[in-house]
């Protein structure tokens, strides 16, 4: 078993951890239900940036087990994606960010910037974020997601996004595209037509 099993990716904005709220509600929940213990600290004590990721945007990783901890941080810059490619996959397992990451990497093509991974016949997630789609202004996500992201978490609960079940058929109804992260939050900017999917099998 890894010494770290499990992470949490935090953006840091000009030496400010963002969200941090949600993180810490979801590094709690993974802590006593995968490891059937309480959380030992808090992440707004913990996380400590360095002064020379004080200014831009910053990437924090934090691999953790029930004990102890290891933070990094690394400048960020956006992947630019343009297309997406749907897979296909059966029980796919991804409730809490493990670190083990091979299967979902696994689904990664050359055909495509990102996938759309099709878990059990449903619409999930893409291998580094959550995927919501546009409907006549209306923001829709996949109920059957494999990570319930940060950001997600953020825009459901403000009533930006509506979580309902999406199947590969009900794809060409939507009009855009575009996917969250704790690093990439919700910007109109970021959207792509439908057409930038790939839906051949």
């Amino acid at each position: 078993m890894r010494r770290f099993p499990l992470f949490e990716t935090i953006a840091i904005i000009d030496g400010e951890p963002q969200n941090l709220a949600y993180h810490q509600q979801r590094f709690e929940s993974a802590i006593k239900l995968y490891f059937n213990a309480q959380p030992r600290w808090q992440l707004a004590e913990v996380i400590c940036v360095p002064d020379e990721f004080q200014q831009g945007s910053v990437r924090c990783r934090i691999d953790y087990n029930v004990s102890e901890f290891k933070q990094r941080f690394f400048f960020y810059t956006p992947r630019k994606i343009n297309s997406f490619q749907c897979v296909y996959a059966e029980d796919l397992d991804y409730r809490f960010k493990y670190s083990d990451r091979k299967r979902l990497d696994s689904l990664k093509t050359l055909q495509a910037d990102e996938v759309i991974i099709i878990n059990n016949g449903k619409v999930s997630d893409c291998t580094i974020g959550n995927l919501l789609f546009n409907r006549k202004g209306q923001w829709f996500s996949s109920q059957d997601y494999l990570l319930k992201g940060t950001q997600l978490t953020k825009l459901v609960e403000t009533g930006i996004v509506e979580l309902v079940q999406i199947t590969p058929q009900d794809l060409t109804q939507y009009e855009q595209i575009m996917m969250v992260n704790a690093l990439n939050p919700f910007d109109l900017q970021g959207a792509l037509p439908i057409s930038a999917i790939n839906f051949v099998r």
